[in-house]
């Protein structure tokens, strides 16, 4: 999903204004972190970790100890509908209803936006020492958004590493895996585009993976 925003300033008009004008500034960024975000709204990660899911069993293989899968401990929220809200709210009932949807998407965040710790099987490149997560995790964390003064390139609070960036209404309605990500500068246009170039022209399914896939789900 690719969404423009029709009468946006261009990359440059934009990084022009963020280093030059304090007031836009600061409701840019009020209004980018209003629109995704890099954390769990309940818990930390480590504690939602401890809470919602159960460590995998110590498995002797070649000599070697190798942790299991973790158990999840809730249901799989890619398995439930999402929350609609009630009609003709009062005030307590929205504030109730809101918090309700909040523990709703830490959830779904933590069972579909969350990338393995112990780094799946193919998730690896490269030779020792030099081995790295070809997705990128862990991410930076940052204890607040900060602007480089220089660039006027925006680095926005994360302090949950092992998640992607997410909208909380999108990952509450789609019930997936999603990657918010703001297109603030003429490069990142031009590789978004063409990744999602590259990736809906990729070879279809085959026949026979296409009906397997039915018969497994």
């Amino acid at each position: 999903l690719l969404i423009w925003i029709e009468g946006s300033l261009s990359p440059q008009e934009m990084r022009d204004r963020v280093l030059g004008d304090e007031g836009f500034q600061k409701a840019l960024v009020a209004w980018l972190e209003s629109c995704h975000t890099g954390d769990y709204f309940s818990a930390t990660e480590n504690e939602l970790q401890h809470r919602w899911e159960e460590p995998g069993e110590e498995l002797v293989r070649n000599g070697r100890i190798h942790t299991g899968k973790p158990k999840l401990l809730i249901p799989d929220s890619a398995k439930t509908l999402p929350m609609c809200p009630p009609s003709n709210m009062s005030l307590p009932e929205s504030q109730e209803w809101y918090s309700a949807f909040r523990a709703d998407v830490d959830r779904v965040v933590f069972c579909s936006n969350r990338h393995d710790p112990a780094h799946g099987h193919g998730c690896m490149r490269g030779t020792p020492p030099n081995r790295y997560c070809r997705a990128r995790f862990p991410r930076e964390a940052f204890e607040e958004t900060m602007i480089d003064s220089t660039t006027g390139a925006i680095r926005f609070q994360k302090k949950a590493v092992m998640i992607n960036t997410y909208n909380p209404v999108l990952s509450g309605a789609l019930r997936c895996n999603t990657d918010i990500t703001c297109l603030l500068s003429g490069t990142s246009i031009r590789a978004i585009i063409a990744y999602i170039t590259d990736y809906i022209t990729k070879n279809g399914l085959s026949t026979y993976t296409f009906f397997l896939t039915i018969r497994t789900v």
